[in-house]
């Protein structure tokens, strides 16, 4: 069955209340494990149907004939009532799928570098690097027909960190939108399979804290559901949260300029002046609010229907500084440098907790390093006491990506 088949089969059974979604993606992926080495080259095509009749469904599968299958049993099934979103409109010509460049074969250099910044306590063990491409499609029955192609390279890192006969293994995830940043993943890679070694406990109980790109990229991921909100947690909804000078932003067009339901790309500042600002939508939210998607409506798969989700989280200054200057700001505290567990936030109840591995630092030099400390506390005053930023650094999988930057917090508590 053609696209305009299923096209002329979703009007029949739901006129004026459909969409497709086309899916095609290519991805080479290079791996290198002691001598082991391995290069995948995979595809993937996929595409998924939703419509009212009057209740919503959804249908997905690998090729049109098996989605027209789907579509018939998806009928068959029972569903809740819902109502039909406003759908966007407009055209964007279809792009060609190129093939994916070869990922860089980068372990060489990056096991030298986790040597070096280790002084041989940390050792690369694993790295895999994949670059893909993927063309996506949307068609509605209100007249929308976009497409776009995206691409980025992703991966992870294992390294081991040995001390006498202990040993700490480490694995970090990474994404390159521009050249790869080796330093960068070395540095990270040492600290968590070296600083756990150290067997030292946090010197202050407290004092300033210095956050760490990925380790501020994970509280922005564990903060991105305030931001798609039906109601506004109470303690948020007060405002004077952060220093007016710094913002939250979502904007995912350096990635690609549709989201998953064919919404255009806009840049929304979710957080300002110290209190929230415009809520992430996509179309079932717009729709319920009374108000414009803002492109939020985010697919992980073709296999699932889009849900609201943040896209590209990242803080904003009027007055970035360079880390170094942030790093000379810290009188007595701890720069958090790795998690060693997912950062939880209670956004219901304003509480967060967090453990890290780090450095003490003293009028800004090092004193040593931290095996593993705890902050915890109202997530309302962590970032009322966030007082500066470095500029915008690298993005982090989150699984949507997050960028991270240097974060500097006054006055916080340690355990």
């Amino acid at each position: 069955m053609s696209p305009e088949r299923l096209t002329e089969r979703l009007e029949a059974l739901a006129p004026g209340a459909w969409e497709l979604y086309f899916k095609q993606g290519i991805s080479r992926e290079i791996r290198r494990a002691a001598r082991d080495v391995s290069e995948t080259f995979r595809s993937e095509e996929g595409l998924a149907a939703r419509w009212w009749d009057p209740a919503p469904r959804f249908a997905a599968a690998g090729d049109e004939a098996s989605l027209a299958g789907a579509i018939e049993r998806a009928r068959e099934s029972p569903v809740s009532p819902g109502t039909l979103p406003s759908w966007p409109t407009g055209a964007a010509p279809a792009p060609e799928l190129v093939a994916a460049e070869p990922p860089p074969d980068v372990h060489e250099e990056l096991a030298r570098l986790v040597a070096a910044e280790s002084r041989g306590e940390a050792t690369l063990t694993e790295l895999t690097v994949r670059s893909g491409r993927t063309i996506e499609r949307v068609v509605n029955a209100a007249g929308l027909d976009v497409a776009w192609s995206a691409g980025a390279r992703t991966g992870f890192a294992a390294a081991v960190g040995r001390r006498g006969a202990r040993a700490c293994e480490a694995r970090v995830p990474f994404r390159w939108d521009g050249a790869p940043d080796l330093p960068s993943l070395a540095r990270r890679l040492c600290d968590r399979a070296t600083l756990p070694l150290s067997d030292r406990a946090a010197p202050v109980e407290r004092g300033d804290w210095l956050l760490e790109p990925s380790v501020a990229a994970a509280l922005l991921a564990g903060l991105a559901p305030l931001f798609c909100r039906e109601r506004s947690a109470r303690w948020a909804a007060r405002g004077g949260l952060l220093a007016p000078e710094i913002s939250i932003v979502d904007d995912a067009g350096s990635d690609a300029p549709f989201d998953g339901e064919g919404t255009r790309t806009r840049r929304v500042v979710v957080f300002e002046k110290g209190g929230l600002g415009l809520p992430l939508r996509d179309l079932a939210a717009a729709r319920r609010d009374g108000a414009f998607s803002t492109g939020h409506g985010v697919r992980p798969s073709y296999r699932t229907p889009p849900g609201l989700g943040a896209r590209r989280l990242f803080f904003e200054t009027e007055r970035p500084a360079p880390p170094r200057e942030l790093l000379a700001g810290v009188r007595r505290g701890l720069f958090a440098s790795a998690l060693i567990a997912p950062w939880r936030c209670d956004l219901e109840n304003d509480r967060y907790e967090a453990e890290f591995t780090g450095i003490a630092v003293v009028a800004g030099h090092a004193q040593g390093p931290v095996s593993s400390a705890r902050s915890r506390g109202r997530l309302s005053e962590l970032l009322r006491r966030i007082t500066a930023l470095a500029p915008a650094a690298e993005a982090f999988p989150s699984p949507e990506p997050v960028v991270g930057a240097t974060v500097l917090v006054e006055r916080v508590s340690f355990d």
